[in-house]
């Protein structure tokens, strides 16, 4: 976990008020239909457990991020002052920040978000679709076996090849349960096991072989409104096809379906403006510091 601090940068929306702070993000009028309404919650424990008063005690999460093909943040509501970053993959940072938190003590911090969902991909424009396509830290798409495969499963369209990808990956890696370090696309392939991050790392490996723009999300698969929890954390891929994002999922067996269940928090990529890129939920920094999601 990266607990290292580092500076909101540039942009950050600065955020004041002792009981709630909100931000509001309204999208212009016309510009894609996201009519199913969901409010999701969440809330970490942030603890001294030292014996001494710890100062600028850090803490940093991530909020759902504010645009995908079937997702818009529209508001965010949280128990503790914060400031926020979004990044250009359009991941929400919260920054928490506690002058001095004296010895033995513990803070709840509570965090509301309303969202307008859809089950129909709207489209949204890539800028850089080349990010997208190409090989990355536990993303092999450049190895020769990922490239031997990703020829054999390629069909005529971009959309059968990644359903091909799916359905490949979905019957051919066991899932193993929980693997607490992530091993990366080759490991599935070869091993023919891994949790959820390697069928999303799999998926996305062979769809940029194949020249797909794919990408990996983190969050969580709810039916409704939702408390959420640390345990039900999941990940999960995205392809780029006729101007939308269309979910993957092999692990959970979820095709281009529903994806109005699925909450992303954080898109998967290098954004070296953001603090928490290493971290996949949260992050934070203090000496004898502590945080545990409730």
């Amino acid at each position: 976990m990266n607990t290292r601090y580092t500076q909101i940068m540039g942009g950050t929306i600065a955020v004041v008020g002792v009981l709630a702070v909100a931000w509001i993000i309204w999208g212009p009028s016309g510009e894609g239909d996201y009519p199913i309404q969901r409010t999701i919650r969440y809330s970490f424990t942030v603890k001294n457990d030292s014996a001494h008063y710890i100062q600028d005690a850090t803490f940093w999460t991530y909020a759902p991020v504010k645009t995908t093909s079937t997702q818009r943040t529209i508001n965010l509501e949280a128990s503790h002052p914060y400031t926020l970053k979004t990044d250009a993959l359009g991941n929400q940072q919260l920054h928490f920040m506690f002058k001095a938190l004296p010895p033995y003590s513990n803070k709840i911090v509570r965090i509301t978000a309303q969202l307008a969902l859809s089950d129909e991909p709207n489209d949204l424009a890539v800028d850089d679709r080349e990010a997208f396509l190409q090989p990355a830290p536990y993303i092999q798409s450049d190895a020769p076996a990922m490239q031997r495969l990703a020829k054999n499963i390629s069909k005529g369209s971009d959309y059968k090849t990644a359903q091909a990808i799916y359905t490949w990956a979905a019957n051919n890696i066991k899932y193993s349960g929980y693997i607490r370090e992530d091993r990366g696309a080759l490991y599935a392939l070869k091993q023919r096991k891994g949790d959820c991050t390697e069928s999303m790392y799999l998926f996305t490996a062979l769809s940029r072989a194949n020249g797909i723009p794919a990408r990996g999300v983190g969050g969580y698969v709810v039916n409704k409104s939702a408390v959420l929890r640390a345990e039900d954390y999941h990940n999960w891929a995205e392809f780029y096809y006729d101007s939308a994002w269309w979910i993957a999922d092999p692990q959970k067996k979820t095709f281009a379906k529903r994806p109005s269940r699925y909450i992303a928090m954080r898109i998967m990529g290098v954004d070296k403006s953001n603090s928490q890129a290493s971290s996949h939920r949260f992050a934070y920094a203090g000496k004898g510091l502590t945080v545990l999601m409730n």
